[in-house]
């Protein structure tokens, strides 16, 4: 990535904040770690760029892909701004992947207050808790007067 920013700036290219939110995202996939954080912190010190919710979601999402869940709940909690479903649901997927469900339990709750009718975050709650606390998932969803949005796939030919 520093010869591809040597480049844009050679050619006169300003970053701005859509260009390291997709700088973020590039770091998050690759699972590099420091480097998308030493972007965030360029983006905020030498370009003076505020960072919006969409790049602490990339942060978070940088961190919970690499399975550092705490440094992602640290993001989120000292945000300044309210973090939003999207924000918190990434982390909320990566503790599926990495089996944290005290942290997800945690995480639903926040969810809840964000948006409570979202289905897709209790289905989420539902797959990490696996077969024995799926059904309690549902049981809560239909309390709660929240419908399963049913699947649909497709194959285009």
């Amino acid at each position: 990535m520093g010869t591809q920013r040597n480049l844009m700036q050679k050619e006169g290219f300003k970053a701005d904040g859509v260009s390291f939110t997709g700088a973020f995202t590039a770091c998050s996939h690759a699972g590099l770690v420091n480097e998308g954080l030493h972007y965030f912190d360029n983006m905020k010190r030498i370009h003076r760029i505020t960072p919006r919710i969409e790049h602490y979601g990339c942060i978070v999402d940088l961190y919970s892909r690499a399975g550092m869940l705490e440094d992602a709940l640290n993001v989120i909690k000292n945000m300044p701004m309210k973090p939003n479903e999207v924000v918190v649901g990434s982390l909320l997927a990566a503790c599926r992947t990495n089996g944290n469900i005290s942290l997800a339990e945690r995480l639903m709750k926040d969810l809840y207050e964000l948006d409570p009718g979202v289905d897709s975050n209790y289905l989420l709650l539902s797959n990490i808790y696996g077969v024995d606390g799926a059904s309690k998932v549902r049981k809560n969803m239909k309390a709660l007067g929240i419908p399963k949005t049913p699947g649909f796939s497709s194959i285009e030919i």
